[in-house]
């Protein structure tokens, strides 16, 4: 057995290709070293990776029980409910990437005197971080997407002290953040709720401050507001909604922008082996896009559906509580059949796709968008160049027809 965790660093800025994808950055190890002997550390990808000091380190061997990577998952058993359902608030749905179900769970968690934990950008959007919030107006921080690996350093001990005080505990993130946060606890809290998302992967945050820079460079102003999955457009296309302070506003198919691209072909390297797939969770709750609904499923809104698994007794509970909430059971398999992420992992090609980006990208250090010029198919040019009313045209095309099958 190891002693301590693996070291996946080559120097002092490169991980090592060969065992990196044995670390998802979820820093648990670095939070439950009594010692301090591990601190996480970012490598030339901008993903956090951690590093041993071995002059302290005592060989406890702690960071090695609390890894949710080497560490088989060992709650495997069918989800007990699931679920289509969406928000009845006009403002929740509106906000959020889908039904709105994670920002329904918050505000009761927070009516009841308890605290959430999500993921936020920062001030500049050039990065994100997980942030506790007691308040329910600073909730709205936490809706939407930001596909971007979070900083959570800390967060663990602040996690547990709140549950050790008796709050309430919502806690919102990706199976792996979700694994090593029970692991890191060590036994079960009635008091905590851990709701995970639907997840394909997340990139890093060298490719969100890239693609951050060269927009304000040719807007010519600064970003001040931003949303990866905004609705004004719709629920069908994911667009990017960026405003600016000289007053500009733009609105882009997400999938068709230098940011969009880099998070499909440069996720963290743990993403192509995750083992969080299917009925393999540590969570309560998980959710996501409801994908493959049609308008005739009585649960349908165009605003944005949520699937949501519940694992536990605690979750069904739970989301049977919420208020203003459309909740309807369905059968498993039609809520997942046509979700990528819950299925299984990206496949080969992508991880192909992966080394040709990286190499323009880091490698050979010429930026994102030079990567993406180097690398991107014909099918990426034509959602970059053609209008966002096409695609949305399209898609409800598409989505009529598949309705009449």
């Amino acid at each position: 057995n190891m002693a301590h965790i693996q070291n996946v660093w080559i120097d002092s800025i490169l991980t090592n290709p060969g065992n990196r994808h044995l670390c998802c950055g979820c820093s648990a190890c670095e939070s439950v070293c009594g010692k301090k002997a591990i601190s996480m550390k970012a490598d030339k990808e901008a993903f956090m990776y951690p590093k041993v000091n071995d002059k302290i380190c005592v060989d406890c061997g702690m960071c090695v029980k609390v890894c949710p990577v080497i560490n088989e998952c060992e709650n495997k058993e069918p989800y007990l409910k699931s679920y289509g359902g969406y928000s009845k608030d006009e403002h929740i749905i509106n906000s959020c990437a889908s039904g709105g179900v994670a920002t329904a769970l918050s505000f009761e968690i927070i009516k009841q005197g308890g605290v959430v934990y999500g993921v936020r950008f920062n001030e500049t959007y050039s990065a994100s971080d997980y942030v506790r919030i007691d308040k329910k107006e600073d909730l709205w921080a936490l809706c939407s997407s930001k596909y971007v690996q979070p900083a959570k350093s800390g967060i663990h001990a602040t996690v547990k002290s709140d549950l050790n005080n008796g709050l309430k505990v919502l806690f919102i993130g990706c199976p792996c953040d979700i694994a090593g946060l029970k692991r890191y606890l060590r036994k079960d809290y009635d008091n905590l709720l851990t709701c995970e998302l639907f997840c394909a992967g997340i990139t890093s945050n060298k490719i969100l401050d890239e693609y951050r820079a060269l927009r304000e460079k040719k807007v010519g102003a600064k970003l001040i507001a931003f949303n990866v999955r905004n609705k004004e457009k719709g629920w069908f296309v994911q667009h990017i909604k960026e405003e600016y302070q000289n007053g500009k506003v733009y609105y882009k198919n997400h999938f068709g922008t230098y940011l969009g691209y880099g998070f499909l072909n440069f996720r963290r390297p743990s993403c192509y082996h995750c083992q969080y797939k299917q009925n393999a969770t540590m969570c309560d709750i998980k959710v996501g896009d409801f994908w493959g609904i049609k308008s005739s499923d009585p649960y349908w809104n165009s605003r944005g559906v949520s699937v949501i698994l519940a694992k536990t007794q605690k979750g069904v509970d739970a989301l049977k509580a919420l208020p203003n909430f459309l909740l309807y059971e369905i059968d498993h398999t039609k809520a997942t059949i046509n979700n990528a992420g819950f299925m299984g992992h990206p496949n080969e090609n992508l991880l192909k796709r992966r080394e040709r980006f990286a190499h323009v990208f880091i490698n050979q250090e010429m930026g994102l968008e030079a990567a993406c010029k180097a690398t991107a198919p014909k099918s990426f040019w034509v959602k970059y160049y053609v209008p966002t009313s096409f695609h949305t045209f399209m898609k409800k095309l598409l989505h009529e027809l598949i309705d009449k099958k």
